[in-house]
């Protein structure tokens, strides 16, 4: 199994679920996929979203959260979750709106764990 197949595993679970990557602490994706007309730019997003979980983790560090874990951004058009796998490694994914919210952390909880094993 591929961290690509992960991904698409949750698009088969859920349907809302229009592309993902697997990302590095750089921001540079490893792995990635896309749904069927799914043409946003990934790459760009998950360079992004990854410094943005970065600085997350230090907000949540310095105010006694402890280390983060998991982010959730929604926007107009579509929602990005992101959780880590590794120190090193973060699944990135993005869902329709209509998405339920808690299906999909679930569905990233349970792929990032998988994706923690094939590392």
């Amino acid at each position: 199994m591929t961290f690509r197949d992960l991904i698409e595993e949750m698009h088969r679970k859920d349907p809302g679920v229009r592309a993902g990557a697997l990302v590095g602490s750089d921001g540079l994706t490893v792995e990635e996929w896309h749904g069927p007309a799914d043409d946003r730019d990934l790459p760009a997003l998950c360079a992004e979203i990854v410094q943005f979980f970065r600085e997350s983790d230090r907000i949540a560090a310095e105010n006694g959260l402890g280390a983060a874990q998991e982010i959730y951004l929604a926007g107009d058009r579509a929602l990005a979750f992101v959780r880590r796998v590794t120190a090193d490694y973060y699944l990135v994914v993005v869902t329709n709106t209509g998405t339920v919210p808690g299906k999909c952390r679930f569905l990233l909880r349970q792929a990032a764990r998988r994706a923690m094993e094939m590392m």
